[in-house]
């Protein structure tokens, strides 16, 4: 029976001393002109003195025309990779991944107006934050998969142990994924494999330009939980050759912007035969006993509303889950992981959203309270449980509407310089 505290090593060779991850969060961090900073050098700092066994940064993106946040650091030829290597070296010995991304359709209008998708089609639904997307060409999707390779080799250059490729929650790759998304009849489109393609061309783009024993893995939906979208059935497909392209773990998620299961709403309750027994706590447990069974070998994450240590044992000890990815719990508790290493039981979280009128956008506020205490952790203060979630709300719109309307022609100034 595996245990909390038993070491892994990766199938790239990396070694992670226990089973709790530090799960991608984003930091939202980044200086006016994307570049890591000191306030992330703090916040990682404090996350590996927190007893984390994995850190997995918050998305890098491959390009930065395409933001998720406004700052989020953008790992292209722009990047200064000195400055990633400090975020690196604060976080001392703890293994590092950085999590790669392109978020689709899934960027705010102050970043840019007019987003791309896999087809063209509606926006976004979310009080007008989002433009409706446009289709990209085939040489543009080319590109996008150049550019995760791009990422991967200068986050190697840094001196991080490895990547995470995200492919879920409705960003780029899993928009691709998503048959209510990709319409899309050549080579990107069409059936699983088609609609994969671009996901598994990013991971061979990023396996290729870095060098063995770097690591390279996936975050991918065990479903949009919508209908006419990615299915668990489409899922265990894309498990299956994921584990082909030997990739070192896969994590699972699922979600979007659009249908809130990354925050544990409507996420159905799974009543399959050997689904593991801290299901019930976790989100996504269900699928990741399918995962295990499409690819015994490939060690898998499970991330999403596990809380306590009871439920981690519980995942781990069915044979169905390696490791154990945690996000909000860390963000407000640091210290957490090396508490549950102690003996500590952990603890469920309150919600902090918006009021439920706002609908998804007031769901979504849960996010953004929990960014404010990343802000805060990064400024060297305490994370502040008795914060309003409105007040974090109204920061983030009008900050995102500030910085990234502010800076794009910055942005646009580096795009255009050879």
């Amino acid at each position: 029976m595996t245990r909390l505290d038993e070491p892994l090593v990766l199938p790239s060779g990396l070694a992670l001393p226990h089973r709790i991850v530090k799960a991608a969060m984003t930091e939202n961090l980044a200086d006016a002109d994307n570049q890591p900073t000191e306030r992330l050098e703090r916040l990682y700092r404090r996350w590996a003195e927190g007893g984390s066994g994995l850190l997995v940064t918050g998305n890098l993106m491959v390009d930065r025309r395409f933001l998720e946040r406004s700052r989020n650091v953008v790992a292209d030829r722009h990047l200064d990779v000195r400055r990633l290597a400090r975020v690196r070296e604060a976080a001392a010995g703890t293994p590092m991944v950085a999590q790669l991304n392109h978020p689709g359709r899934q960027t705010n209008r102050f970043v840019a107006s007019t987003p791309v998708a896999p087809s063209a089609g509606g926006a976004v639904p979310m009080l007008g934050l989002f433009g409706k997307p446009r289709e990209l060409s085939a040489d543009e999707v080319e590109a996008v998969v150049a550019a995760f390779g791009t990422a991967a080799a200068l986050v190697e250059q840094a001196g991080l142990d490895g990547v995470q490729v995200h492919a879920a929650h409705g960003y780029l790759l899993a928009q691709f994924l998503s048959p209510h998304v990709n319409r899309r009849t050549d080579r990107w489109g069409g059936d699983v494999a088609g609609r994969a393609r671009a996901l598994l061309e990013a991971v061979r783009a990023a396996k290729a330009a870095t060098g063995d024993g770097f690591s390279v893995s996936v975050k991918l939906n065990a479903s949009d939980f919508r209908h006419g979208g990615f299915t668990q059935d489409d899922a265990e497909q894309v498990v299956r050759l994921l584990a082909e392209e030997g990739i070192d773990f896969l994590e699972v998620s699922g979600g979007t912007y659009e249908n809130p299961a990354l925050f544990g709403i409507d996420v159905p309750e799974a009543e399959e035969e050997g689904t593991p027994v801290g299901a019930k706590e976790a989100y996504f447990a269900a699928f990741a006993t399918r995962a295990r069974a499409a690819a015994p070998d490939l060690p898998v994450m499970l991330t999403g509303g596990i809380r306590t240590r009871a439920a981690m044992e519980a995942l781990l000890g069915s044979g169905a889950v390696d490791l154990i990815g945690l996000g909000r719990p860390i963000a407000i508790d640091p210290d957490l992981p090396r508490r549950l290493l102690e003996g500590g039981e952990g603890e469920q979280l309150p919600a902090y959203r918006l009021p439920s009128l706002m609908g998804l956008a007031g769901i979504a506020g849960e996010s953004e309270w929990y960014e404010t205490q990343l802000g805060r952790l990064g400024a060297g203060r305490d994370p502040h449980r008795g914060l309003h979630p409105v007040r974090a709300a109204t920061g983030f719109v009008a900050g995102e509407a500030v910085r990234g309307l502010s800076a794009r022609r910055r942005r646009a100034r580096l795009v255009a310089t050879a």
